[in-house]
């Protein structure tokens, strides 16, 4: 966390996270946890026409958990779950506008597994 770029985006979003909280009678509702360091995330969302109209997120764990799923379902808002089964690990990691180191990519990744999960 020696970088500037890095401590700014991840600190901002995971003290103002976007979409924090959860949907009343969600069409997903699903739970992951990072076994490796116990973060936990539980992720929200309403679809409609396709589309997921709503999302919203809860988490314990780390800065950089946090921060990614904040970021992540910013862009999913709206999105038609055709594209969203599309995304796949390496756009999430890019969404962080920053370079993790590979140990904390399973914390960044926390909320793409709990949405794949949602979706099956």
């Amino acid at each position: 966390m020696q970088d500037p770029l890095y401590r700014e985006i991840i600190l901002e979003h995971w003290k103002n996270p976007q979409n924090y909280g959860t949907i009343k009678n969600p069409d997903i509702d699903v739970s992951e946890i990072n076994p490796l360091c116990g973060d936990k995330i539980r992720l929200t969302g309403k679809i409609q026409d396709g589309k997921l109209t709503k999302v919203a997120f809860t988490a314990e764990g780390c800065a950089i958990s946090k921060a990614s799923a904040s970021l992540f379902t910013q862009d999913l808002k709206g999105m038609e779950l055709a594209k969203i089964k599309k995304i796949n690990q390496e756009k999430v990691l890019n969404n962080l506008l920053v370079s993790i180191t590979p140990a904390r990519h399973n914390c960044a990744l926390l909320c793409y597994r709990a949405l794949q999960k949602g979706l099956r």
